[in-house]
């Protein structure tokens, strides 16, 4: 395996301690696209008893920032600036739900994801379009001498 795709898959597995509580899972991740599901458990559900809207928001924030750090240099992080969500259909207790995030725009600042989640069944439960900020850590001045 080369050192770039050890790197890729570091990222990928490396998944932050809220994405493995959710119990989110990386299937499938490159800089052009990365695919996670998530099992729809009885306490990600809402009051009607699907896939509550903020554990739908949450995996396409995960699978988004996700994407975007295998597209950033090294030394460099990413933090959401802007998020929009539609809403399309439920997600039933029991099913899996599965996020596929591919890039609208890649620029040196901004990084621009649509994400569609959908169940077992394939059909689009929700689209999310994101716009991550690119941080660059600037090199520490050094002391006058």
């Amino acid at each position: 395996m080369s050192g770039e795709a050890e790197r890729l898959n570091a990222i990928a597995d490396a998944q932050p301690p809220f994405g493995q509580f959710m119990g989110m899972r990386v299937v499938e991740a490159n800089p052009d696209r990365v695919v996670m599901e998530m099992p729809v458990r009885p306490d990600l559900a809402n009051r009607n008893g699907v896939l509550h809207g903020g554990a739908i928001l949450a995996m396409a924030d995960n699978v988004a920032g996700t994407a975007t750090f295998l597209n950033l240099a090294e030394g460099s992080s990413t933090t959401t600036i802007e998020s929009k969500t539609n809403f399309l259909r439920a997600i039933a207790i029991g099913d899996v739900a599965k996020a596929v995030a591919t890039p609208l725009h890649r620029g040196r600042t901004t990084m621009v994801w649509e994400t569609k989640i959908s169940g077992r069944d394939g059909r689009t439960a929700a689209i999310v379009i994101q716009t991550q900020l690119v941080m660059t850590k600037k090199p520490a001045a050094s002391a006058p001498t």
